[in-house]
């Protein structure tokens, strides 16, 4: 017979359940939803500027000096690794200083550094803006920005990280029209300080607005005075004698590498489609405004699935909604292996699109399951880079694939080995609090 839990969230046998609420409805309150909209606009610009806005920056500086787009093309994948030692590191620094700190300096240096690459008259100069942009984006935006989520919502964070990966959805809609309407006011001398004037609004109000814990404007975690016993509870069920949470003893803990692998294979398929999408659908037959076109409905349909997503790891609880996010992905791409036509390529396109944002939801909500909110930030540290330089392998997958097993058939069945991997090492993670 299944164990009930009881409101302390302690199961009849006295296990740790899952930190999933049956309370499903977003009543946030004002603070809380003021962070996650906040949030929300940390996702838009983070991935604007670590990914999104190289479809626009590679054309203006080509354009502008003459630069060579395969020699940028070269440099900018070293570049984007500045974003691994960024998880390590600004985790180490919100651990010592706060998350909201640590947002703060993430969004001024990148504020200075995507106007300087208007200036990046040399492969060089573009090198380093590209790799402080990748640094402290990732910092404000996928370190900071999540610590700031869990320790708000530790018990509803599958909702709240829900709500925040809207803002991702929204960044592969608009970002590069955006810029593109800066660059073609101003020129592209000066049109990229525009995106760098709104990044100056948003220091100006998450230095107004945002506090790292909820207790330091009256509020309860999760907007539920009810919160506090449950992480009492789920405090209290982890041994007394259980040793200090160090990253020596992170990185001896099984479970550590299961979450970085398996969000990492995460990673590998949702880069690897979203790569090849405009590729694949020309090689379908399509025309590219058809295939852009379809990307653009494609990205919409991110938004609604973003909180859905947030919604079924809410009600099953992340570990099993997990799995049924990757099966969802391992359907999608088996439809995209044999030529789609009609009815199943859209089948297949709104699947993507619905996916989206699952994998930034899943891939932070997990380390928080696992982990306590005044441990999140210091075990998410080792864990996103792990989760990054599995992510790299993405490319070489997908080449492998192209190259050697017939063609896009054979890279989508790579991809869908990878869900099954996927689904096999979370099957192993084990939830349960470790200190």
């Amino acid at each position: 017979m299944q164990n009930e839990t009881s409101a302390a969230g302690l199961t009849a046998s006295g296990e740790v359940a899952d930190p999933a609420v049956t309370d499903l409805s977003s009543n946030f309150g004002r603070h809380g939803w003021t962070v996650i909209g906040f949030q929300a606009v940390l996702f838009w610009f983070a991935a604007g500027l670590a990914t999104h806005g190289l479809n626009i920056t590679l054309p203006t500086l080509i354009a502008r000096y003459g630069l060579d787009q395969a020699t940028l093309l070269a440099w900018a994948t070293p570049a984007a690794w500045a974003g691994v030692p960024a998880g390590f590191l600004a985790a180490k620094f919100a651990e010592k200083y706060g998350a909201k700190l640590t947002i703060l300096i993430g969004i001024a240096a990148c504020a200075v550094c995507w106007g300087l690459m208007g200036q990046a008259s040399s492969v060089a100069r573009f090198a380093l803006c590209f790799a402080g942009l990748s640094f402290f984006a990732t910092s404000f935006g996928y370190i900071a920005g999540p610590t700031l989520i869990a320790t708000w919502f530790p018990l509803k964070k599958d909702l709240a990280f829900g709500w925040t990966t809207v803002g991702q959805a929204l960044s592969s809609a608009f970002f590069v029209p955006l810029v593109a309407f800066f660059l073609a006011i101003f020129g592209p001398d000066y049109g990229f300080w525009g995106l760098s004037a709104l990044l100056a609004v948003l220091f100006v109000a998450v230095a107004l607005f945002i506090h790292n814990r909820p207790e330091e404007v009256g509020c309860h975690p999760d907007n539920d005075p009810r919160s506090l016993e449950k992480l009492a509870a789920l405090k209290r069920a982890v041994p007394a004698d259980a040793a200090e949470l160090t990253t020596r003893r992170l990185l001896r803990d099984v479970d550590v590498w299961l979450i970085g692998l398996a969000t990492g294979c995460v990673y590998i398929v949702l880069v690897g489609v979203i790569s090849q999408q405009v590729p694949r659908l020309t090689a379908l037959g399509l025309p590219m405004d058809t295939a852009i076109s379809y990307v653009m409905i494609t990205a919409l349909i991110g938004i609604p699935g973003a909180y859905a997503w947030g919604w079924v790891g809410q009600k099953l609880g992340t570990k099993p909604a997990l799995v049924v996010y990757m099966l969802w992905w391992l359907v999608a791409v088996a439809l995209q292996m044999f030529e789609p036509k009609g009815a199943v390529l859209w089948a297949s396109l709104l699947m993507i699109g619905f996916s989206l944002g699952g994998a930034t939801n899943f891939a932070t909500s997990i380390v928080a399951s696992k982990f306590r909110r005044e441990q999140f930030v210091k075990a998410f540290g080792v864990i996103h880079p792990i989760q990054s330089v599995v992510r790299c392998f993405s490319f070489s997958i997908l080449a492998f694939g192209l190259n050697f097993l017939g063609g896009y058939a054979g890279a989508y069945a790579l991809l869908a080995g990878v869900c099954l991997l996927t689904i096999v090492l979370v099957s192993r993670i084990d939830t349960r609090p470790i200190a």
